[in-house]
């Protein structure tokens, strides 16, 4: 089915289960058609396994590889009263990482002898030369890395020829060669066999503190599972992979001590309370587009720390000041934020590029802000349906945001061009890399040519819609299973519909910038109320098309008590 909004997206509708085992669910849980429809296309016959996760899903902290060392070096260091250099990556994952080890390892130490860093854009992801210099001067004995580390084989070497120690808590894919650490503690390193492998840099910090409360005899921090699941939403982790739904259950257990105000971080429920979050019906998409970019903010716009700060802080005034310099942050986020997209498709006009045939955008600018490409590539992707390469040319370097589609690994796209580059890393889905400027004409080529071959164009990686509905269907009941199969992140996507015959009313621009369409969709003589979100500018499509099939999300409307469409795309009937 071809998008009437989107040029040369398409959907195609999941083949449906069979009959007997949707029946065999239905006549297991009191559920209609389309709810049993999507537990048996998710879980097969093990479609139990996807209902109500929570932590009897956790798994031992014992099972990681490094965990024995690691702790082991800790109680060390709190015998001696040792001093110990945090450093945390600054996107969230790393904050709220930091922020759990710091918590955890606070009283367990003398005052003033924990230092947290967190790094900058500037400073690049990882450690750098000056926090190694720093450690060394400041004469501190042990370093723990939050969500970096892995790639610092040079830093930590150096490190350890001071005679300085290193934990690194980790998951990004390892080096052929592994640093110098004293343990080290990451999903993705050779031999390990810890059941999860999808742990965010947060999840894995958090499994070292349990490692060291439990062999120290005292109650794992469980209040910290606020933090850890907002660190696990924002870094995009899978939340289930088959049966294994540890990550899914990290965040649904996250998301009930923030609905019962029980958990670690005052400052995270008071920014939620300035956004006015309702915490009682918080979702993982809500902590998603509402929270986690109030934090990125200060990575992108302003000092990382702050953000930092606001997690650890115990103070509610100092919280609610930490909050207005974060949503400070966050405007002019939003201004730069919106200036770098401008330019970016004036460039692709200019360039007479067409990203559907190419498969690929690729865009340099000369001192783009680096703390916007991320955001500005996702902006691409969502709106070209193909991976987006957004670069910042320097003055002899030049540094990436990388954002990719299903079935488009990033992290092997760069490794197959990594002969040209400074240095790279990430995720498959998110990556980065930095290049120096008189290769960047031969890069650009060769990941035009690598999206050829790969065959991107967008008609060869149609999206899915879960099931098929109508108006009847769309009640309250059904809102309230899918309730039951949430957190939803990647590995357990918001389930996607589909209505046919459709048309629309009652249109209305709202938002503060007047960005999203609210109406009415018009079928079979009943009128759901819906919500488009950032497609104001297509109300035309809207009011000019009839009997047309509408893709969407069910959502729920608090102000009016009801069920809405969330719609995503409109579709040939």
């Amino acid at each position: 089915m071809k998008s009437l909004i989107h040029p040369g997206k398409e959907w195609k509708l999941s083949a449906c289960p069979s009959d007997s085992l949707i029946h065999e669910i239905q006549e297991a849980i009191p559920c209609k058609r389309p709810f049993a429809v999507l537990l048996a296309q998710r879980g097969a016959h093990k479609w139990e396994a996807l209902m109500n996760p929570c932590s009897r899903d956790f798994h031992c902290s014992s099972l990681m590889l490094g965990v024995e060392k690691a702790v082991s070096r800790l109680i060390q260091a709190i015998g001696k009263k040792e001093k110990i250099f945090i450093h945390g990556d600054f996107d969230v994952d790393g904050l709220s990482g930091a922020a759990v080890l710091y918590k955890g390892l606070l009283p367990l130490f003398p005052q003033r002898t924990i230092k947290v860093e967190v790094g900058t854009r500037e400073q690049g992801h990882g450690l750098s030369v000056g926090f190694v210099r720093r450690v060394i001067s400041e004469l501190f004995s042990l370093v723990l890395t939050v969500d970096c580390g892995i790639s610092n084989g040079k830093e930590i070497s150096e490190l350890r020829d001071a005679g300085i120690d290193t934990i690194i808590t980790d998951h990004h894919l390892s080096s052929r060669q592994l640093p110098p650490a004293v343990a080290i503690l990451d999903p993705h390193q050779a031999g390990e066999t810890y059941p999860n492998c999808d742990l965010a840099g947060v999840g894995v910090a958090y499994k070292l503190i349990c490692g060291l409360y439990k062999q120290l005899g005292r109650e794992v921090p469980y209040s910290f599972l606020d933090l850890v699941g907002l660190g696990t939403i924002a870094d995009l982790v899978p939340l289930a992979r088959g049966s294994e739904v540890e990550n899914r259950a990290i965040v649904r257990e996250a998301l009930s001590l923030l609905a019962s105000g029980t958990g670690s971080s005052l400052g995270l429920r008071v920014l939620m309370d300035r956004m006015s979050v309702n915490v009682t019906r918080v979702t993982a998409r809500d902590i998603a587009y509402i929270v986690v970019p109030k934090l990125n903010a200060a990575n992108r716009a302003g000092d990382p720390k702050v953000a930092f700060l606001l997690l650890c802080t115990g103070k509610e005034e100092r919280a609610r000041y930490l909050t207005e310099i974060l949503l400070d942050y966050n405007r002019d986020r939003e201004i730069a934020q919106d200036d770098l997209l401008a330019q970016a498709e004036e460039k692709i006009a200019a360039e007479g590029t067409d990203p559907a045939k190419d498969g690929i955008v690729v865009l340099t600018g000369k001192y783009w802000n680096e703390g916007i490409l991320g955001l500005a590539a996702s902006r691409l992707v969502d709106r070209y349906h193909v991976p987006a390469v957004v670069i910042s040319r320097g003055d002899r370097m030049s540094r990436a945001s990388c954002r990719s589609i299903e079935g488009f690994d990033m992290v092997e796209c760069l490794e197959a061009h990594s002969d040209l580059l400074i240095r790279y890393g990430g995720h498959k889905m998110a990556a980065g890399f930095s290049v120096s400027n008189d290769l960047l004409p031969i890069l650009r080529k060769r990941l035009l040519l690598y999206a050829t071959e790969k065959n991107l164009a967008p008609s060869s990686t149609a999206n899915s819609i879960d099931v098929e509905l109508v108006p009847d269907g769309i009640d309250i009941q059904l809102y309230t299973d899918l309730r039951s199969l949430a957190p939803y992140g990647q590995g357990n996507p918001l389930p996607i519909f589909l209505l046919r015959g459709c048309s629309f009313d009652g249109f209305s621009l709202v938002g503060a910038r007047k960005q999203h369409l609210k109406g009415r969709v018009v079928c079979d003589g009943s009128r759901v109320p819906f919500i488009a979100f950032r497609m104001s500018r297509h109300i035309n499509a809207f009011e000019n098309t009839c009997n047309v099939a509408v893709v969407f999300r069910v959502g729920f409307d608090s102000w009016h008590k009801q069920v809405q469409l969330e719609v995503i795309d409109l579709v040939e009937n």
